[in-house]
């Protein structure tokens, strides 16, 4: 804070127990940091008494203090109108020391920008727009290898039809995009975003065929529940259909199942559909920009503040340490030895 405060705080006068000192009666004066500055709670807890800001760059607050009041010593007006005690923790570190501390905090650039601090939840909504998945909730970044969860594999859909593609059966041929590794003949998988709804749900695979390169499935087949009406269904520009595989081995696969009323049947999303990935910086600025947002008491209600100021750190008399309204004086011990 700047002189501008300190003035204001009155003096206290400690017995000076120097070693040079041989006088009982000698005292050092110092300032009396126990009688601190508040806003009055009436006029803290009413916003209309502040404005809203967001602190700019490597604005301090005595930048701001001039951009509000014109006279930069009155950044200890915008500290306590913030309850801000430490500013070094409690305000906007300027862009330098903040990576100098986040790299020494994660030992490494690629820590810090690519190492994952946690999970947040994207929202999912139902047919009907009701929220089923709120958004922002936080997963921890062990939920892949903790043991009980392992990621599924998904892969776009190139082509799919069923029966000789001109006229369908319950038997359906799934083309992908990019092959699947582990996936044989036996293994669960989840077909998502097929036009006709019957191709979608969880099958059985029945046969696959391998890319000879790779030696990963490029297409399967599986059985279909009913006969679907169309032998090539309608597939999407964006490319929005896909295959989830459950690979067995490891554990269960991680994903997210809730049944739609208004459809009828369950929906199974995949954990890169639920799931978004907050990186060691992107969690930290996050944290950072929080402490942007501050409130400034108006110009309008300075004086208000100065004279309550002055009362809180006038003395007032009656105190066997009271010398006057700005000095108070410690018992001296050395009296009584």
């Amino acid at each position: 804070m700047a002189n501008h405060y300190f003035k204001n705080v009155p003096n206290f006068e400690y017995v000076d127990r120097t070693k040079d000192s041989k006088e009982i009666s000698n005292y050092i004066t110092v300032k009396n940091l126990f009688r601190r500055a508040k806003l009055r709670e009436d006029i803290f807890s009413n916003l209309s008494f502040f404005e809203k800001y967001e602190i700019q760059g490597d604005e301090r607050p005595d930048n701001v203090a001039f951009k509000f009041y014109e006279d930069e010593t009155l950044d200890w007006v915008i500290l306590l109108s913030n309850n801000i005690l430490n500013s070094q923790t409690e305000w906007p570190l300027p862009q330098n020391a903040f990576t100098k501390i986040l790299l020494d905090k994660y030992g490494s650039y690629d820590n810090l920008y690519n190492g994952v601090h946690h999970y947040e939840t994207i929202e999912v909504r139902d047919s009907l727009n009701n929220i089923i998945l709120p958004q922002g909730l936080r997963i921890n970044n062990t939920w892949k290898t903790n043991g009980n969860f392992i990621e599924m594999n998904n892969s776009k859909i190139s082509q799919v039809f069923s029966g000789n593609g001109v006229t369908p059966s319950t038997t359906a041929t799934i083309t992908l995009k990019t092959g699947l590794q582990g996936l044989t003949v036996g293994s669960e998988v989840l077909i998502n975003n097929i036009s006709e709804q019957v191709y979608n749900g969880r099958y059985e695979v029945t046969s696959v065929s391998l890319d000879a390169s790779s030696n990963l499935t490029i297409s399967f087949t599986c059985e279909l529940p009913t006969t679907p009406v169309a032998a090539s269904p309608t597939l999407s520009t964006s490319s929005q259909e896909e295959v989830l595989f459950k690979d067995n081995i490891g554990g269960n696969s991680y994903y997210y199942e809730y049944f739609d009323y208004n459809l009828g049947y369950y929906i199974t999303l995949s954990s890169s559909s639920i799931l978004s990935e907050i990186t060691n910086y992107n969690y930290e600025l996050s944290e950072e920009n929080k402490k942007r947002s501050i409130f400034i008491l108006k110009p309008s209600y300075l004086n208000v503040f100065f004279n309550d100021l002055a009362d809180i750190m006038t003395y007032k008399n009656g105190s066997t340490q009271y010398v006057n309204a700005t000095l108070k004086r410690g018992n001296n011990s050395r009296l009584y030895e």
